[in-house]
């Protein structure tokens, strides 16, 4: 990995983190109860054109990809894009080197190759096969509300929000959608949603952030509720089972056969 690019500079922070580790890390035992430093350093708030995000970054085959929500990067080439990463006072350019979709345009996910790599895998992974929390569960969603965050020394750090796992639409396997009971802001979207696996001891990656699903306002006519025009946050997050970028990585890697 080059470390002077910004995506490396946003995961080099351990040293920084000293002052506040004892906010930010908890031993393996009490592992559910926080969210380690990886995951933190790996998420990062982006910009494409007028459109601000949050990106995580995850390994497949020792090369980095940036995963973020389809609608942050609307209107970046399919190669070659360029894209913004924000290190604390200042947006730094940063080049991809193609955009990847999931098979199904219903999900808002979007994969960016880069040409970084790294030798020592992340080891907070995405979810595999039947990992996932049970209904009920403590999960962690993290991303830069509003373009805000920690801000320490020349890095910052995303928000982190704790939330239930609600519910799964799995009705379409092209395109699973997770229901969070969670309130999140406008700035979430493209972010990782974490889970303390109990079975492996470890924490998984269990989808990206959509945004959330609205509800009409309310308001009081001669003493009955009445809905209005105005959408507003119902407390449910909405996202896209980490799964979906994993697949359209490990499509866009198989090699082409020539048919005979």
């Amino acid at each position: 990995m080059d470390s002077n690019s910004p995506v490396s500079k946003s995961l080099r922070a351990v040293c920084l983190l000293g002052v506040i580790v004892c906010f930010l890390y908890t031993p393996v035992a009490f592992g559910q109860d926080a969210v380690p430093n990886e995951i933190l350093q790996r998420t990062i708030l982006i910009k494409i054109g007028s459109e601000a995000g949050t990106a995580f970054s995850i390994d497949y085959q020792g090369k980095i990809y940036l995963i973020t929500a389809r609608h942050v990067v609307t209107g970046l080439p399919a190669t070659g894009g360029t894209i913004q990463i924000r290190r604390a006072d200042n947006w730094a350019d940063y080049r991809t080197v193609k955009t990847l979709f999931p098979s199904s345009s219903d999900v808002d996910i979007a994969i960016l190759e880069t040409n970084e790599k790294t030798t020592s895998p992340f080891e907070i992974k995405p979810a595999e096969g039947k990992e996932g929390p049970t209904f009920g569960q403590a999960v962690w969603f993290l991303g830069y509300p509003f373009g805000l965050g920690t801000r320490l020394s020349n890095m910052q750090l995303p928000f982190i929000k704790r939330g239930t796992m609600s519910a799964v639409d799995a009705t379409n396997p092209d395109a699973i959608v997770v229901y969070i009971d969670g309130f999140n802001n406008p700035g979430f979207s493209g972010g990782p949603i974490v889970f303390w696996d109990f079975g492996n001891h470890t924490y998984r990656i269990l989808g990206v952030v959509k945004g959330y699903r609205s509800e009409a306002a309310q308001v009081l006519v001669n003493g009955v509720s009445t809905d209005t025009n105005i959408l507003v946050n119902s407390g449910i997050l909405v996202g896209y089972s980490i799964k979906h970028a994993v697949d359209a990585i490990e499509k866009d890697q198989r090699p082409v056969t020539n048919p005979h």
